[in-house]
């Protein structure tokens, strides 16, 4: 097999979301190992500020460049960085996946389709509870566009980012196979009620649907629940009318999310999948098959992308991914039990593992007319429970508390798993109601300093627990769900690799010791880059 350096050499890439977690790892891997790549183009949009001003595209690619994954080049080439990375990666001002012909200007639009070789798309969104007009906009209808733009290009091949999760509800052991066009996951379980699932019917329902919800938050009905709504939360406040007003508009665009955060929920399970995260990824990718013509097409799909093994740095992290709202909560002792099943398998990989694969597979395109599919995942062949991840977790924090605001240490306590019923009978019984008494009984008590003080504490508290209840529904489907995703494909890519690549696009997951990589990789890497100003007792001592 032709090395990756080799195939890639004088290639132009075109990478979207490489100002992104998984793009930047990418970004990084090809600029280190493939040391004559022509050129690649980094997508960035301008950014209004809150000054008024704007940011431009060129100031967001110095921001990429000036991420800590850049660490690792900026050491290996010392002086010539500055020149050399400015002359490997320039930046496409574009407007998103959301405008026609990504908002990119036609001169740019031609110039980049004369000369890109290889397209990698891993721009969308990954929140799983994501409003779902947005997750459609993103991930199926903006991939598409950028599906146009590559089959435009003169000789390009493209490599689709997705995600594992497409196959939804599913358990067992899942193929790298592609997901049947028009059809559902819920049509796959065979239970003999599935509802009807068309593609372009979907995208259609969902456009009208938030176009109906954002009607009527403008009702002078829904109007006058949002101001009683203001009444209530500021008791006892001195607020401008001119406050008020963004106060209102908070309000109603927090109405708004909400319910198209609970109809993604709604129609991603009724179809089978778990959100609308996952369901838009798969029409993302059936909207791929149907459209791509003769372009050669991969399709990448990793399980939970989690901080890096080894490359840039071991514990390299951007942001809270799917395990750390989990970790974070549980370590500031809110989140004394969580529901789930401690057999069921997490399938966990760092995303330097996710970046190397994506970069695997693109000398292979070419060698079929079909779309292979890749699972990059842990599971099948190095597994580690939810139980093991919780059990690494609390010795880790048992032994390097976090300390609260006084200094002292947060005792954390072990999980007994309940299930999702239980878990939510307790929080109601716990804090709901309790919460719900006394606020009915501040309503009718006279207003003062006190009460005032008690109304804000228990307003505190029902956000929190309205965010912990949240975590219980966005995360609970995976925390019991127990599948195996197959790697035949790119197990096959890993061994046929040459010597060297196998080092240096390594995609071998038998080699992660999970212990050694939640306690010593992981939880240091989440405290280190994203929970900056939460640092455990042990790394405030300078350990």
């Amino acid at each position: 097999m032709q090395s990756i350096p080799e195939y890639l050499k004088d290639k132009v890439l075109f990478v979207t979301g490489a100002t992104g977690f998984v793009g930047k790892a990418v970004v990084v891997q090809a600029l280190r190992h493939v040391p004559d790549i022509k050129r690649i183009y980094v997508p960035a949009r301008e950014r209004k500020l809150k000054s008024g001003g704007t940011q431009s595209a060129e100031v967001r690619l110095n921001q990429v460049i000036a991420s800590s994954a850049f660490d690792v080049l900026r050491k290996e080439w010392g002086d010539a960085f500055e020149a050399r990375v400015h002359e490997k990666l320039s930046v496409v001002a574009w407007k998103g996946l959301e405008y026609d012909d990504l908002g990119i200007e036609d001169e740019t639009w031609a110039q980049l389709q004369s000369e890109v070789d290889v397209v990698i798309s891993s721009a969308a969104t990954v929140v799983f509870d994501e409003p779902v007009d947005m997750a459609l906009r993103q991930n199926a209808i903006g991939l598409q566009r950028v599906l146009d733009f590559s089959k435009g290009c003169k000789n390009a091949c493209f490599v689709y980012v997705s995600t594992a999760y497409v196959n939804g509800q599913m358990t067992g052991k899942i193929p790298e196979a592609l997901l049947p066009p028009d059809t559902s996951i819920a049509q796959q379980l065979g239970n003999g009620a599935a509802p009807r699932y068309d593609l372009d019917e979907q995208i259609a329902e969902i456009e009208a649907f938030a176009e109906r919800v954002r009607d009527e938050a403008e009702t002078p009905a829904q109007s006058a629940v949002f101001k009683e709504q203001l009444v209530r939360q500021n008791r006892g406040k001195r607020v401008t009318e001119h406050r008020l007003d963004h106060q209102l508009d908070a309000l109603k665009e927090r109405w708004i999310q909400g319910r198209l955060v609970r109809e993604g929920l709604r129609r991603g399970r009724h179809h089978g999948w778990n959100d609308a995260y996952t369901m838009t990824k798969a029409m993302g990718e059936q909207l791929l098959q149907r459209e791509r013509g003769d372009l050669p097409v991969a399709i990448v799909r990793p399980s939970i992308i989690e901080s890096s093994l080894q490359d840039p740095e071991p514990g390299w992290l951007e942001g809270l991914k799917v395990a750390d709202p989990l970790i974070a909560h549980f370590s500031k002792g809110r989140l004394s039990d969580f529901p789930g099943d401690p057999q069921a398998v997490m399938d966990v990989i760092p995303v330097d593992i996710v970046a190397n694969a994506i970069l695997s597979v693109v000398p292979r395109i070419r060698e079929t007319d079909q779309i292979e599919v890749y699972h990059v995942g842990t599971g099948a062949r190095n597994p580690i429970r939810f139980g093991e991840i919780f059990d690494y977790v609390y010795d880790y924090y048992r032994a390097n508390p976090v300390l609260d605001r006084d200094g002292n240490p947060i005792h954390v306590s072990r999980w007994r798993f309940p299930t999702v019923e239980r878990f939510e009978r307790w929080c109601w019984f716990r804090y709901k109601l309790p919460m719900a008494m006394l606020r009915w009984m501040l309503d009718r008590l006279p207003e003062s300093n006190r009460t005032n003080r008690l109304m804000r504490t228990i307003t505190r508290g029902e956000a929190t627990l309205e965010r912990v209840l949240a975590l219980c529904e966005i995360y609970a489907p995976y925390t019991f769900l127990d599948c195996r995703f197959e790697t035949q494909n790119l197990d096959r890519i890993y061994n046929e690799m040459h010597p060297e690549d196998r080092q240096r696009f390594n995609t071998d997951v038998s080699r992660i010791d999970w212990q050694s990589y939640v306690q010593d990789t992981h939880i240091p890497g989440l405290h280190r880059h994203v929970l900056k100003s939460e640092l455990t007792a042990d790394n405030r001592n300078g350990g």
